[in-house]
């Protein structure tokens, strides 16, 4: 089955091509965004918000095991604490959806190269080797296209490839073409040289794809094809030699064993395959049916028409800023308009915290095809992902803070209203280091949990995520988040929810 990543893509060779020819719409989208914001209708009252410490708090819950991985014990311990936090808030009818999947869980990997340990990490949903491992020549494939392959015989070897990353010129697009909505960044952090690795869109293995389907350039599918034993991969962009990428996440099983390996290390893993040395590729561990499970409850309002609020609870690793951070914005949502009385309250609030991002974001894409009804009654749908992450850069082997925030940016459905509303929140926050864009500028849906409301439920969509070079690995720790940007953080999320409360 093709998953959504395979849909969802970013359009590595033409985005930048195709965002130019947009530009003239988009900066008519802007003007008009902007005029409209100044007319929307405004809610009355407050609404207050949790502390931040009670948000810090909620981070360091759902970050009590060393991962949340779909179909886990730490993943149910992870969806039974959500509900129960929503149950805590006074949200009704909270519900655990259950979602049948594979549960893939590796035991014990390692690669070795004439006798010589090679730090590597698996590639998850990848096949299994004999307890001893598989023992083959490496063969170097490049970056695996058609004519990398063509030099090299990979039948019966273990095949290494660089695997890159795009790279994104967000001060170019930001900054000189103004291709947003709206930008938020005070202190000028963003510049135009400002450019950022776009670490979730590997370029040769995307994910989301069947040796049927899989394009040419697909590095994995390529070496299945052509008879490999195994596969060895380079994470060549990824910073501070990590080789905890937990990606691609798809869902999809894969027959032939994969590691990765971070890009210090393959310098020398290269150089030994290009001269067909001997290796051994070992991966352990079961694959077996199981469950995930949507969590969700509902605040009623007044109408039946609702806003959604949603993030996701799954994580890799520890995953404080993917995604604690994005359900602990969740929670305070909940928290806020739980305080509001139903009467202030015109509109049905309706909270998901989506299963399985990291199992093709296939929680999203569920929820949206078995509430149909629900997602013709909403009328947008705020998704909160990795909100308040610290920026950091590459340091020799590791990553070190720049002081900055991690840029994040909004995904902003074209809906007049839906764009003003966004422009109105981030001239009225305090957030720093946003820009609010078109859903579809880098693929047909956003890049982010949102894609399944967009693509099963024609839901207009904010989604707001930002992408740290340290998501997808281990690194994404407690310390990444600025406490200090919490409560700026909420105080947004809570006007776009009032401009919706407003809205006629």
């Amino acid at each position: 089955m093709e998953r959504w990543e395979n849909k969802v893509k970013v359009r590595t060779g033409s985005t930048l091509a195709s965002i130019l020819r947009r530009l003239p719409g988009l900066w008519r989208a802007r003007w008009a965004a902007a005029r409209l914001a100044d007319r929307l209708p405004e809610y009355q009252g407050a609404v207050p918000l949790p502390e931040a410490d009670v948000l810090w708090g909620w981070i360091q819950g759902l970050c009590a095991t060393p991962h949340r991985r779909p179909g886990t014990p730490e993943g149910h311990r992870a969806e039974e604490w959500v509900a129960e936090r929503f149950h805590e808030l006074g949200l009704e009818d909270v519900r655990l959806d259950p979602i049948p999947i594979t549960v893939w869980t590796a035991a014990r990997w390692s690669l070795a190269v004439e006798g010589r340990a090679i730090p590597a990490f698996f590639v998850p949903n990848t096949g299994f080797t004999p307890p001893e491992g598989v023992r083959a020549p490496l063969a170097w494939v490049g970056t695996g296209r058609a004519s990398d392959f063509a030099r090299v015989d990979v039948r019966g070897k273990l095949a290494v490839a660089d695997v890159p990353f795009p790279r994104m010129p967000t001060g170019l697009l930001l900054r000189l073409l103004r291709a947003s909505y709206a930008l938020s960044d005070p202190e000028g952090a963003i510049g135009l040289a400002t450019s950022q690795y776009l670490n979730f869109a590997r370029q040769n293995f995307i994910g989301g794809c069947t040796a049927e389907s899989a394009p040419e350039h697909d590095v994995y599918w390529q070496a299945v094809r052509r008879g490999a034993l195994g596969v060895c991969l380079i994470l060549r962009d990824q910073p501070a030699n990590s080789n905890t990428h937990y990606g691609p996440y798809d869902g999809i099983m894969k027959p032939l064993p994969a590691l990765w390996v971070g890009k210090q290390d393959g310098v020398e893993l290269r150089a030994l395959a290009a001269r067909g040395a001997e290796a051994c590729l070992a991966l352990a561990g079961e694959a077996s049916p199981g469950v995930m499970h949507n969590v969700w409850g509902v605040l009623p309002g007044l109408s039946d028409q609702a806003i959604l609020v949603t993030s996701h609870h799954d994580s890799p690793f520890l995953g404080a800023v993917e995604d604690g951070a994005g359900m602990a914005q969740l929670l305070a949502q909940a928290w806020a308009w739980s305080h509001v009385p139903r009467e202030r309250r015109p509109r049905t609030l309706v909270f998901v915290a989506d299963a399985g991002h990291f199992y093709g974001s296939e929680g999203g894409h569920t929820f949206a095809r078995d509430h149909q009804e629900l997602m013709r009654r909403t009328r947008v749908a705020l998704t909160l992902e990795h909100l308040g992450g610290k920026e950091v850069a590459e340091r020799g082997a590791g990553y070190a803070e720049t002081g900055r925030l991690a840029l994040t940016v909004m995904f902003t459905s074209p809906a007049p209203v839906v764009a003003a509303a966004a422009v109105r929140a981030l001239r009225r926050s305090r957030v720093r280091v946003t820009a609010a864009i078109p859903a579809d500028l880098l693929g047909p849906a956003p890049t982010s949990d949102a894609a399944g409301y967009v693509l099963e439920g024609r839901v207009p969509v904010i989604s707001w995520i930002g992408c740290p070079y340290y998501l997808l690995d281990e690194h994404d720790t407690l310390d990444k988040i600025e406490r200090s940007e919490l409560l700026p953080i909420a105080e947004t999320a809570t006007e776009i929810v009032r401009t919706f409360m407003a809205l006629p």
